[in-house]
């Protein structure tokens, strides 16, 4: 072997040592400070490798690798420990409610204080929850945020809770540079959180109010035509155009201020919600399962019918029961009905109809109003469902509620352009035929009242309809 060779090989071996130093230097830094090299520093562990290699023909590049490994070292050590912004200087923390609504965008806050003197661009990193889908993005979520020195900052992002349950945010994960821009600093702030994604209550509050409003406009309009029913139901103050001969005068004495009193045809009037959790019900629709939406309807009904002093009993079934709650009144009843409806998951089993029905009707004592939320696209379950109804329909009111499938209707609009398309055409065509037959058989043999919406409307859908039966005391 030649001098020029072993010359070779012993810059080979000084350049292996110098870079295991700076590597040593590297971990050791990784280990106390949680810090990774940044590609600048890859790139810059690796120049004293061709210098080495050509020192075999100018030897003083040798002196120059060997005090360019020494000097990285050292602004290594003095970028990690002296100049940069250690992770005790920083806190993270996560803002969020405790409970989210099913299809409803939630938002999220993560928040970074920095005391330090140094101004600082962070990385945060947060897991998104699979279930809680934000946008087409992965689990993981990156946001950048500039935090002044002193000061704090703040990042928001949206998730859409597609999934009941609960759900668990980890730590929230931060990463920013070094002064001179060598190092990856990271840190991990913010505690554990749960969320528990429950039915679409923002949904629910908003058709109680609705409703509410729709019933103080209609009791007026109810008094200024003379409609008032006779059944006492309250003291309120007098308005101009009252009727003067409905004048409360010892409470109007006793206020100093004229007092009426009120009256309404409404009495009280047992409703059973019944929930289909078949095997129909799993299919999704738009960004929910169709069962989301029923049951989304269903509370959202319930909420309006408890308000207007009505009881209500809930029960979901699939080839079983798998919920039943009694008849109850109140706001406490409500709180009930939503804590044991949100824990039923849709079960992929045919629904035994006659079954469930004969039983939930069998716990009927009074002429009730039922109202099934189910899917009519099946031939053979739309058969079961329409004999099972018989329980109900000699005795009871009722009333059939169906999510109307948007890319169905669309589809059989559509002008087909190839043969799949015309075959895509008849299918739906077929579907829409069936449902339209259902319809017909349950108006015409149980005399069935049949709400078939979009489910974006189905539940301001099912309360028109239900308001409309209560004003013209068809319970």
């Amino acid at each position: 072997m030649g001098g020029s060779e072993l010359a070779l090989l012993d810059q080979l071996r000084d350049s292996t040592l110098q870079l295991a130093f700076v590597a040593g230097t590297a971990l050791l830094l990784g280990w106390i400070r949680r810090a990774q090299p940044t590609g600048l520093t890859l790139g810059l562990i690796l120049v004293p490798v061709p210098l080495l290699a050509l020192s075999v023909w100018w030897p003083w590049l040798s002196w120059v690798a060997a005090f360019y490994t020494p000097l990285l070292m050292l602004l290594l050590m003095i970028d990690g420990f002296l100049l940069s912004v250690p992770a005790r200087y920083l806190s993270l923390s996560r803002a969020m409610g405790q409970k989210f609504s099913i299809g409803q965008r939630q938002g999220i806050q993560l928040s970074v204080v920095n005391n330090s003197p140094q101004p600082l661009a962070l990385t945060l990193r947060d897991s998104v929850p699979e279930g809680l889908r934000h946008g087409q993005t992965g689990a993981t979520l990156d946001l950048q945020v500039t935090v002044p020195a002193f000061s704090h900052a703040s990042v928001n992002y949206e998730v859409l809770p597609t999934r009941r349950g609960l759900y668990r945010f980890e730590s929230i994960h931060a990463r920013y540079k070094s002064r001179l821009g060598l190092l990856w600093l990271t840190l991990s702030g913010g505690r554990s959180e749960t969320v528990q994604v429950v039915p679409d209550l923002r949904r629910i509050r908003q058709m109680r109010l609705k409703a509410s409003r729709a019933q103080n406009a209609g009791e007026l309009q109810k008094r200024s035509l003379g409609l008032e029913g006779t059944q006492f139901s309250g003291l309120r103050h007098y308005f101009a155009g009252d009727d003067v001969r409905k004048l409360a005068w010892q409470a109007t004495a006793k206020l100093d201020a004229p007092v009426v009193r009120t009256f309404a045809h409404e009495v009280e009037q047992p409703i059973l919600v019944l929930v289909d959790a078949g095997r129909a019900m799993n299919v999704p629709v738009k960004h929910l399962q169709k069962f989301d939406w029923a049951l989304n309807t269903a509370l959202a009904f319930m909420g309006v019918a408890i308000d207007r002093g009505d009881a209500v009993g809930a029960g979901v079934f699939a080839n079983r029961i798998l919920a039943n709650i009694p008849m109850g009144k109140g706001r406490h009843h409500l709180s009930r009905l939503l804590d044991a409806l949100g824990q039923v998951e849709v079960q992929s089993v045919e629904p035994d109809y006659e079954s469930v029905m004969l039983q939930f009707a069998r716990g009927l004592k009074r002429r009730s109003l039922v109202v099934v939320l189910t899917d009519l696209i099946d031939p053979m379950a739309s058969r079961s469902l329409i004999r099972s109804l018989r329980s109900f329909s000699r005795n009871h009111v009722l009333m059939v509620v169906t999510l109307a499938d948007s890319q169905i209707a669309s589809t059989a609009n559509m002008l087909p352009s190839s043969p799949y398309a015309a075959y895509q055409k008849g299918v739906a065509l077929d579907l829409l035929a069936l449902r339209e037959e259902t319809r017909q058989l349950l108006c015409k043999g149980h005399q069935a009242m049949v709400v078939d919406a979009a489910p974006e409307t189905l539940d301001e859908t099912l309360i028109a309809r239900y308001l409309d039966l209560k004003r013209q005391n068809r319970l």
